[in-house]
C-alpha cells in the first residue's frame, strides 16, 4: 500500500500537456530578484512544468505582443495569466488550473447567447387613455 502525500500540487498531465510558465522580465528591471526567486522555486517543486525565465531584452517584443509597456508578466502556455508576480501560492493554484483544462473563474466569459424572438411572448398593446371627462 503506498503513502498519500496531501501536500502535493495539484496532478498534471503527463506527455503532450506539459505546462509552460514563461516569466517575461520587466524592461525597468522592476522585481529581478523577485522573479528569479519565484522561477527557481517553481522549478524545484513542479519539475514537470517548464519554466523559462526571459531577461529584459528579450521581454520588450513580446510584452508588446500582449500590448503592455513594462512587464514583469507571467505567461502560462502562451497567455498572459498574471501582470506583476503574485504570490507564489495564487500562481501555484492557477497554473495547475491551466495544467488540468479547467477556466479561471476570473476569466471573462461569452456572452449569453440571444434568445430566439419566435418563442417570445409579443408585448402587450398598449391601453388606450381615458376619454376626458
Amino acid at each position: 500500500m503506498s503513502r498519500t502525500s496531501f501536500m502535493c500540487g495539484a496532478p498534471v498531465r503527463a506527455g503532450d500537456d506539459m505546462v509552460a510558465v514563461t516569466f517575461l522580465s520587466s524592461v525597468q528591471d522592476f522585481q529581478e530578484g523577485r522573479i528569479q526567486e519565484v522561477a527557481e522555486r517553481l522549478r524545484k517543486d513542479h519539475a514537470d512544468w517548464k519554466v523559462e525565465v526571459v531577461p529584459p531584452e528579450g521581454s520588450k517584443p513580446l510584452l508588446a505582443k500582449y500590448k503592455l509597456q513594462f512587464g514583469p508578466a507571467i505567461l502560462v502556455n502562451d497567455r498572459i495569466e498574471f501582470v506583476g508576480i503574485p504570490r507564489y501560492r495564487m500562481l501555484v493554484e492557477r497554473v495547475s488550473q491551466v495544467a488540468v483544462g479547467r477556466i479561471s473563474p476570473r476569466t471573462a466569459q461569452p456572452p449569453p447567447a440571444a434568445t430566439p424572438t419566435a418563442t417570445a411572448k409579443p408585448a402587450a398593446p398598449p391601453r388606450p387613455t381615458p376619454p376626458p371627462g
